[in-house]
Parts: C-alpha cells; structure tokens; sequence
C-alpha cells in the first residue's frame, strides 16, 4: 500500500511539474511573440491569441494583420485621393496664373480689308499681327482669346502691322475696348 501511494503522489508531482511546464511555456511562447508582433498587435488581443493552440494562433495573427493591412490601404487610398485632388487643384490654379502670365498685350487696330470681309454680327476671326502670334506660339487657324472687361475667343488671321490686333465691331463692343486700346491676347 506504501508502494501505490508513493506512486500515486509522484503521478501527482509529475502532472503538478507538467502543469507548471505547460505554463512556463506558455509564458515563454507569448513574450517571444509580444517581441516579434510589438507594436503591430495590441497586447490584449495577443493575450486572447495565447489560449488557442498554436496553428490555430498562427492562423488569427495572420488574419488580424490581413485586417489591418486593408484598413492601412484603404486609408493610404483616402489620404492619396486627397492629395491628388489638392494637386489637381493647385494645378488648376498654375494654369491660370500662366494663362494670365502668357497674355500678350496688343492694341485693337482697324482695317479696311478686315472691315470689308470680316466685320460683322457673329464673325468669329481676328486679324493678329505675327509678332504677337510669334510671342503666343499661334499659327493661323488657331484660337485666341481677346479680353479687357470681357472675353471673346476668336480665329487667327496673320496680320502684317507688329503689336496690332483687328476684331469685329461686335468683339470690341462686348469686351469694352475701342480703337487703340490695350487688349490682352492669350492662346486657347
């Protein structure tokens, strides 16, 4: 009877010494992974992730980083829209400002061929001279946008005279420009 209760008090201190190994290397498993994931797994929820068995842990660590990961992208994907639409936008403006940098300034001239061919309600051409259209970069059949107080978008014409641009009567009267004003030029 020694015998059985000695064995059975040993059987007792092995599962004890088990016990306290499983747990020792429970301790050992959750700080080697606190070390490896610090920072990209909350500590709490690594606590939770240690009372499952190891290939099913693998597995929730996995799928939480996954998780992560797509909120990380979605986000990043959110901040680079904004950044683009603020791009897009300063863009915008720059193009503004160099359209208005690019005006060429002429003075609004008359002509009697252009009178003659080209003055009326609707006519869409403007006689510009090639200094100008030099300075714009137009050739003829280009676009152009004479302003002052309006703007009005016409087709180019060479015109032989430096520094001169010829507009119907119509253009003139909806810019606010007469004869020998100053008028701005820019390319469409």
């Amino acid at each position: 009877m020694d015998i059985q209760k000695i064995v059975e008090e040993k059987d007792k201190k092995i599962e004890e010494l088990q016990s306290k190994l499983k747990e020792l290397e429970k301790k050992l498993r959750y700080y080697e992974i606190k070390e490896i994931y610090q920072g990209l797994i909350p500590e709490d929820l690594l606590k939770k992730l240690m009372d499952l068995p190891p290939e099913i842990m693998v597995i929730e660590i996995g799928r939480y980083l996954r998780e992560k990961n797509a909120e990380k992208t979605k986000s990043d994907e959110q901040k680079v829209c904004v950044e683009k639409d603020k791009l897009n936008r300063t863009l915008a403006e720059l193009k503004i400002i160099e359209t208005k940098l690019a005006a060429v300034k002429a003075k609004v001239g008359v002509d009697l061929n252009f009178t003659q061919r080209f003055d009326f309600e609707g006519s869409e051409v403007a006689f510009l001279s090639e200094d100008i259209m030099k300075s714009l970069g137009v050739s003829e059949d280009d676009y152009i946008i004479v302003q002052k107080d309006g703007s009005v978008t016409l087709r180019v014409i060479p015109y032989s005279k430096p520094g001169f641009v010829i507009v119907p009567t119509w253009v003139r009267e909806k810019i606010g420009a007469k004869v020998n004003d100053v008028v701005e030029v820019v390319k469409k």
